[in-house]
Formats: C-alpha cells, structure tokens, sequence
C-alpha cells in the first residue's frame, strides 16, 4: 500500500479530526471500499468567509487512481492527491 496526502476544503461544521476520521471510514466501510484506509486528518486554518476548512487527510491506497476512483464514489471534496516519499539524508 502507498500513502498519499489529499488537500482539502471540508465545511466547518464537518472538520474535526474525530469526525473526520470516522466519518470517513464508516462511508468507505457502507459502499464496499475496503482498499482504501484513512489513516489521519489533520485541520489546518479556517478560509476567511467561506464556511469552510482546509484539511489535510492521509490515506493509504493500492495506487493514486484507486484512490481517486474511492473519493469520488463517496464525493469527497479534493483539491489535491500528493504521494508521500520518505527522504533521508545519505550516509556517508
């Protein structure tokens, strides 16, 4: 599994990271996607007089499109679908 990191613009009065969090697993779990794990959100400052919040959400998924494919079904709002990479420094 790869992990990815999709930005977000949730309505307020959804974004907490609990609700987030489970919400989102029960709504996978209901319409049968069972490739696609939430694994954290993180909430990040609000946007001024939109009504809505900007998140972070890190998700583990088989391949981008699959996660793509699974957001969609489920209309979660994504400005964004970035991979995660682990960097480390070499040694020398």
């Amino acid at each position: 599994m790869k992990r990815f990191i999709v930005n977000s613009k949730l309505p307020q009065i959804q974004l907490n990271r609990l609700t987030c969090s489970i919400g989102t697993s029960d709504v996978f779990e209901r319409t049968g996607i069972k490739d696609v794990q939430l694994k954290t959100c993180y909430c990040c400052a609000p946007e001024e007089n939109a009504g809505v919040q900007k998140a972070l959400i890190e998700f583990e998924a088989p391949s981008k499109e699959d996660l793509e494919a699974a957001l969609k079904k489920i209309d979660f709002p994504v400005d964004s679908i970035d991979e995660v990479t682990k960097v480390e420094a070499s040694k020398k």
